[in-house]
């Protein structure tokens, strides 16, 4: 006779099977159960002497059972063991360095995220650009999804990344240039080492951006990005000029799976270079800008860009002080105010001028005469005087052009089309 609830097994089942009903009717036994895997009820009729083939699982149950303690035990093992296996390739917590919230919801809430990590990093200066950069060469060195790095950075602070790099997050980054590349003799450094970092300028020679394409790296860290510029010229019959810096971008960041590009200024106030610029982060998205969308709707999930009012310690108290602004009123002399007046009037007249022509470069560069002008006179003086400078070589290559034009028309027999 089994109680209900008892759990039993035997020839008779399947498997095993929780009792629902065992009655005695007569000379056998009617019993309901449950199986316990599969959930299916079974119903079932045995004689008095067979319901000893059926047993109990009760008996072979451990006399011992879990406490709450062995549990928590087990949990600290387990945590205790994880500590020992990552800790060193661990992003945060260490007596070096202590994340700051905007950095940790940078790398682990944005970059982290997807799969691909392509982003164009432009917080404003004094974020730590550098810190996040070292975090996420960690947590993907971690993750096993990267190996080989390069990082590209202006020659003066070469040595302050690979500086600081070693010292927060033990990641020794090797120097390459020229000298390296002749100690190497034929050899591609580039290929030797798995971290490497470099001028952005020298590797933007055809003869280290070969070597460069050559190596293939995983990620891609380009400090000062806005350098590699590329502008647009023309309304109707539009022509792009790229640097040298631009073109090594083009020819190693769409290659890499992984890019990451640095700047605190993305934006020169000119739409196509931005729009370039977002190009070396994905070719295809930025193709071209129709009608119906806006740069800026399209290059949301790819820029992660904070101001200094927006960034804050854990407690909440601002990272920098609050930047406040006051007007201070003076009077001009005459000869100030006519000066003024003259600028004031220059700007507008060639600032519509280049609105109208779509030349945003032009307008931006108006309106930083007037910048100037609040400024010093000095300044205003030598900007006034380079522009002069500028328009008067413009304006005789424009007539040199012109004359060739008219001398050649010169030599063309006209008498043959005339019909």
């Amino acid at each position: 006779m089994f109680n209900i609830g008892e759990i039993v097994y035997g020839t008779h089942f399947p498997e095993s099977v929780e009792i629902k009903r065992c009655e005695l009717f007569g000379e056998f036994y009617i019993i309901e159960a449950i199986g316990r895997e599969t959930n299916q009820f079974y119903e079932l009729m045995l004689e008095k002497e067979k319901l000893t083939d059926l047993k109990s699982l009760k008996e072979n149950k451990s006399e011992t059972s879990v406490q709450a303690i062995d549990i928590q035990r087990y949990l600290q093992y387990l945590m205790l063991h994880n500590e020992a296996k990552y800790s060193r390739t661990r992003a945060l917590g260490n007596k070096k360095l202590l994340p700051l919230p905007h950095q940790i919801e940078a790398v682990y809430g944005r970059m982290l995220q997807v799969p691909q990590i392509r982003f164009l990093l432009a917080d404003d200066p004094g974020a730590g650009k550098t810190i996040m950069s070292g975090m996420l060469i960690k947590e993907l060195k971690a993750r096993y999804s990267v190996e080989r790095i390069l990082i590209l950075v202006p020659p003066l602070v070469v040595r302050q990344w690979q500086e600081e790099l070693l010292e927060k997050f033990n990641e020794h980054f090797h120097i390459i240039n020229r000298n390296v590349l002749k100690e190497y003799g034929g050899k591609n450094p580039f290929v030797a080492n798995d971290l490497c970092l470099a001028s952005m300028y020298w590797a933007a020679w055809e003869d280290i951006k070969l070597l460069i394409q050559e190596a293939e790296f995983d990620l891609i860290i380009v400090d000062e990005a806005h350098k590699m510029a590329a502008y647009t010229h023309g309304t109707i019959k539009k022509r792009t000029s790229r640097t040298k810096l631009y073109q090594l971008g083009e020819s190693i960041l769409r290659k890499a799976p992984h890019c990451l590009l640095l700047t605190a200024t993305p934006h020169k106030g000119d739409m196509e270079n931005f729009r370039h610029l977002m190009k070396l982060i994905d070719e295809d998205i930025f193709s071209n800008i129709s009608g119906n969308e806006s740069l800026r709707e399209k290059t949301n999930p790819f820029i992660i860009r904070r101001l200094k009012e927006s960034m804050k310690y854990f407690d909440g108290t601002p990272l920098f002080p609050k930047r406040t602004t006051k007007t201070i009123k003076y009077t001009l002399t005459d000869e100030e105010l006519a000066l003024y007046d003259a600028v004031t009037q220059y700007v507008r007249e060639h600032f519509n001028r280049a609105i109208s022509n779509g030349s945003n470069s032009t307008a931006f560069a108006m309106m930083l005469l007037q910048r100037r002008l609040s400024s010093f006179l000095e300044a205003i003086h030598l900007s006034l005087k380079r522009r002069y400078k500028r328009l008067v070589q413009l304006y005789r290559q424009t007539e040199q052009e012109r004359k060739k034009y008219i001398k050649k028309l010169g030599h063309i027999e006209l008498e043959n089309y005339l019909e």
